[in-house]
């Protein structure tokens, strides 16, 4: 597994779009993304209804059966919606496919709790993006008195021939991780439940482990995002979850990022209470409590250190049981400790509504006011002005020193007899002139770090929002999603950022065994102001295909197209990704798999011009 392409894994190409296809949502900055914050409470509701220990993972233990061209279950049923889009997560390690860490989503760049492609994750809340084995579903390995356990391992290795992606010294290097995968639930009671879903493991630089963004001796602790302990409950008719929800992670500071230096580390506590209380058989509450911690791994990355706590609730109605229309809302208040970006806090109200049309499509729109208000600048430094004055001092006090050193010369010039008190008072004024100049350049030192230990962003935000998505299933081979919005978001550069998205993916089971996904993004994003303000329009088109060569074989072949057009000078670039796997599976509970990535990215600038090969290699084993 890549280094550099763990900020991404999620963003694997076949592997959202497969859950794109079902409808899932981007799970991620939740308090402040209306769209995220909805999807946790589709999340909620969907585990209140189950109140189960399945966290996510899909149910039955779905295997592909070659006679039938199709993915079935224990029964011989062919799999249904979500067991045919998760079939194409089977053999798929981490590092599996992806089309690079740049292809990362703008308005989600300062979201820690997620990775930010730009298709939707692929998992909920309450779950980790990945399982060695997405059909474990409700199965479990073992039994250890009351506890159920099932645990999958993954090992990786990995030639990479440019780890710190440079176009003019590239570094290769051998990259080895071991994840491991738990899943496990104690039923307390007959109404209480408690559930433990994780995916924890390591990367490993060989011979360049200084290259690491964090950790100690190039070792890359990483755990999953979703990674969740949780004991669900019934109190009386209200449902409650207490969750605690961690992550230790590489993030990207969207500063430019395809600068090396733009990757830190980030682990990130999210606690929180949860409850759903069904009024009545059409009317139910849901309310949620986040406090939330992110912690920088890297001491040059501390000003993106932050703290929330977030109170939301929706209100639902559904009458008949098929359509629902409802009310959310709700507040975070975000504090950051090195008063690089500034707290604040950070509403939004609205109204959502979802309904099937006819037995094959689902649409759900959502859309409302978001309003955030952000602390002033704290720095001192209120705005360019303030450095403007101090560099024109600068600039004044040389200007004067050169004058009197001019004088001093002339004078010297004279007989030193006849001119000795001429020649005291220029020398007087030159010391005078480099005394200025001296606190003109402390000021200057001083004005310039305290300019540059703020954003200096004073924007708040008084917009709309909307999000949109619509899954259809036109056909038993063939389903499309199409998801869409305008929102804004916290930023690591800015107090915010706002942007209109949309992402499109079809799902076609091409021939028996064949599946074919293509799938296309389109984002434009305006970050809300301050020193780094930049305006950013990205596209993409994904393509994947696999076939199941037989009941053990299954190849793949994939590419990636990327742009990214930026208002700033230098800071544009286009990126190409071909991509081939081939899976193979020892058993029904050991495959193995082999990888090829080839990478090739063109920037406005040559020195950010970079390829890079990668040759991989996994075992997925579960116990």
């Amino acid at each position: 597994m890549s280094l550099r392409q763990s900020a991404s894994r999620p963003a694997l190409q076949h592997i959202a779009l497969a859950l794109l296809l079902t409808g899932a949502a981007a799970y991620g900055q939740y308090g402040v993304s209306p769209s995220v914050t909805g999807m946790f409470f589709n999340d909620l509701r969907y585990r209140a209804t189950e109140n189960s220990a399945d966290t996510g993972a899909v149910n039955g233990d779905y295997v592909y059966d070659y006679s039938q061209g199709a993915y079935v279950g224990p029964d011989g049923a062919a799999a249904t919606n979500d067991g045919v889009s998760a079939g194409a997560n089977q053999g798929n390690p981490l590092m599996a496919a992806g089309n690079g860490y740049t292809n990362f989503s703008q308005r989600q760049a300062g979201d820690y709790t997620q990775y930010s492609g730009p298709y939707s994750a692929s998992s909920g809340f309450f779950a980790p993006p990945y399982t060695s084995d997405p059909y474990l579903g409700g199965k479990r390995n073992l039994r250890v008195g009351g506890v159920n356990l099932g645990f999958g391992l993954s090992t990786l290795t990995e030639y990479n021939s440019n780890v710190t992606r440079s176009g003019s010294n590239p570094v290769s290097d051998v990259i080895v991780g071991s994840y491991l995968n738990i899943s496990a639930n104690y039923q307390l009671t007959r109404r209480n439940n408690l559930t433990l879903s994780t995916v924890v493991g390591f990367d490993r630089l060989i011979n360049n482990p200084e290259a690491g963004p964090y950790g100690n001796n190039g070792f890359l602790l990483n755990v999953l995002p979703g990674s969740t302990l949780a004991l669900d409950g019934k109190i009386g008719p209200v449902y409650v979850v207490v969750y605690d929800r961690v992550s230790v992670r590489p993030a990207t500071n969207n500063d430019f990022v395809l600068s090396d230096a733009q990757i830190f580390g980030v682990i990130q506590n999210d606690i929180g209470l949860a409850a759903q209380w069904d009024i009545n058989s059409s009317l139910s509450l849901a309310l949620n409590y986040m406090h939330s911690d992110a912690i920088a791994l890297d001491e040059s990355a501390e000003i993106y250190s932050r703290s929330t706590d977030s109170v939301h609730a929706t209100l639902s109605w559904s009458p008949q049981g098929t359509w629902t229309l409802g009310a959310e809302g709700g507040n975070t208040w975000v504090r950051y400790p090195e008063s690089f970006n500034n707290g604040g806090m950070l509403s939004n109200v609205g109204a959502f509504f979802s309904m099937p049309v006819g037995k094959s499509t689902q649409f759900r729109i959502a859309g409302g006011y978001q309003n955030f208000t952000f602390d002033r600048v704290s720095s001192g430094v209120s705005d360019q002005s303030d450095l403007s004055r101090a560099n024109n001092e600068v600039t004044a006090a040389n200007a004067a020193l050169a004058s009197a050193e001019a004088v001093q010369d002339s004078v010297t010039q004279d007989d030193p007899a006849t001119v000795e008190n001429e020649i005291d008072v220029a020398a007087n004024a030159v010391l005078a002139a480099q005394e200025r100049v001296t606190a003109a350049q402390t000021t200057q030192a001083a004005t310039q770090s305290s300019f540059n230990g703020s954003n200096q962003d004073n924007s708040d935000l008084s917009d709309y929002y909307f999000n949109a998505v619509v899954t259809n299933r036109l056909s038993s081979r063939v389903i499309q999603a199409l998801s869409f919005g305008h929102e804004s978001a916290l930023n690591t550069t800015s107090n915010y950022i706002t942007a209109d998205y949309v992402s499109y993916g079809l799902g076609i089971v091409a021939w028996r065994g064949a599946r074919l996904n293509i799938a296309g993004y389109f984002e434009s994003s305006q970050e809300s102001g301050g020193r780094l303000q930049e305006e950013i329009e990205q596209k993409g088109l994904d393509l994947y295909l696999s076939h199941q060569i037989n009941s053990k074989l299954r190849l793949g072949v994939g590419y990636h197209h990327g742009l990214v057009d930026s208002n700033l000078a230098n800071r544009s670039y286009t990126q190409n990704v071909i991509n081939v796997d081939a899976t193979y599976a020892l058993s029904r509970k050991m495959t193995v798999q082999l990888g090829y990535r080839f990478f090739t990215t063109s920037a406005d600038v040559a020195e950010f011009n970079f390829d890079q090969h990668r040759v991989m290699m996994s075992v997925n084993y579960n116990f």
